[in-house]
């Protein structure tokens, strides 16, 4: 089958978020016999070995278009080629989350648009755990029950990463490496994890935070002057907190994280929280590093469960300060390692994509809905006269 991936993000040697998303999904499906090209922002080039990347999509040569709802033009869902929609990403709470500008508002109404025309037009749809796949539910209104949602979170490579590493600028050899890996957004929350971190005085911990501008943008949202900012408020100066300031390339990032102690990502209570799968934890995962994660959302429950690290209430500085400690012990440091070690294979890539592989064969048989009514009620939530369902 020819899949077209789409995704408004840039691919390159440099990548983040849906690029990545995409770049693994077109991999992993064309390592399955199908033929796949990925269509990315302007500027993508392929990263390594893999499917065609392109800057214009080939509509008329797919026999399926993947990608997230977020982006698709409205063309997308009159065509007749299958419409595999990625929903994943919660980005109406993701904007929930933000501070409420006139932008944001129009990005809100957009998104809130593409959902009926989902409901209607979609031969599939991806999700990533129990909480998206109930919040799918709710948007569609269950008027298609036939139509397939499939559990395909984010994965990691097959392999274990290399085993080489490099030393942080900033961090003295002898410290333990907290890496907070990927950016700062409103709903997750440094500033706990900062507060923790003043907590334990002079211990030989560095909280090493990404600085640099996300690929694609020419300017960080969160970059050193924010971090210098967030440091001082609680205390902290080199190399208690340290900076990274260039985005890792994407072959490269396990040079970083076999470099890391733990890995964190905390974040706050709301929305967002009950709808995420924290997709930068499953590089603890690929490179073995402890997680350090907030309560709440998929990852969360399976590093509790499976004793992938530690999970702490959000908002609990005391409960982090005491977790970092316990964590870097070398006796948690062993027993988590050998848990993701273990968990590791059943998370690449290849496996994930199997629910997917199979359905493809038989998506025709799902009648899509009437596109007229679905037009109407995208109009309605464009002109902001229809809003999002929240978590159920």
């Amino acid at each position: 089958m020819k899949i077209l991936v789409l995704t408004d993000d840039r691919l390159g040697l440099s990548m983040a978020g849906s690029a990545l998303r995409a770049w693994e999904l077109g991999r992993a499906l064309e390592s399955a016999g199908h033929e796949v090209v990925i269509t990315g922002a302007a500027g993508s080039t392929a990263p390594g070995r893999g499917p065609e990347v392109t800057t214009r999509p080939r509509w008329s040569w797919a026999d399926a278009v993947l990608s997230a709802p977020w982006n698709l033009p409205p063309q997308a869902f009159i065509r007749r080629s299958l419409l595999i929609v990625d929903g994943v990403t919660p980005l109406p709470a993701e904007l929930a989350a933000m501070p409420q500008s006139k932008a944001i508002r129009s990005r809100t109404r957009t998104a809130a648009a593409r959902l009926p025309l989902v409901a209607a037009r979609a031969d599939a749809l991806l999700v990533a755990g129990r909480a998206q796949m109930q919040w799918w539910s709710t948007q569609l209104d269950r008027s298609r029950p036939e139509m397939p949602i499939l559990d395909t979170p984010f994965g990691v490579p097959a392999t274990p990463p290399p085993p080489q590493r490099t030393e942080i600028p900033g961090v003295p050899a002898h410290h333990a490496v907290v890496l907070w890996w990927g950016g700062v957004w409103p709903w997750l929350d440094l500033d706990t994890l900062l507060a923790a971190r003043a907590r334990l005085g002079n211990a030989s911990i560095s909280i090493v935070v990404p600085v640099a501008a996300r690929p694609g943008s020419s300017t960080p949202a969160f970059g050193p002057a924010e971090l210098r900012q967030a440091a001082e408020a609680q205390g902290l100066r080199a190399p208690q907190v340290v900076g990274l300031d260039r985005w890792i390339p994407y072959a490269e990032r396990h040079l970083v994280l076999n470099r890391t102690s733990l890995l964190a990502v905390l974040h706050r209570a709301g929305p967002e929280t009950t709808l995420s799968f924290r997709t930068r934890a499953l590089d603890g995962m690929w490179a073995g590093v402890p997680l350090l994660l907030s309560e709440g959302g998929e990852v969360s429950d399976l590093a509790h469960h499976h004793s992938w690290g530690g999970v702490v209430r959000p908002g609990d500085v005391n409960g982090t300060a005491a977790a970092l400690e316990l964590l870097l012990t070398e006796r948690e440091q062993l027993r988590c390692r050998a848990n993701l070690e273990r968990a590791r294979p059943f998370w690449s890539w290849n496996q994930l994509i199997e629910p997917l592989v199979d359905a493809l064969p038989t998506l025709r048989q799902s009648p899509r809905g009437p596109l007229a009514p679905a037009a109407i009620r995208s109009a309605l939530a464009l002109a902001g006269l229809h809003s999002v369902k929240g978590p159920a």
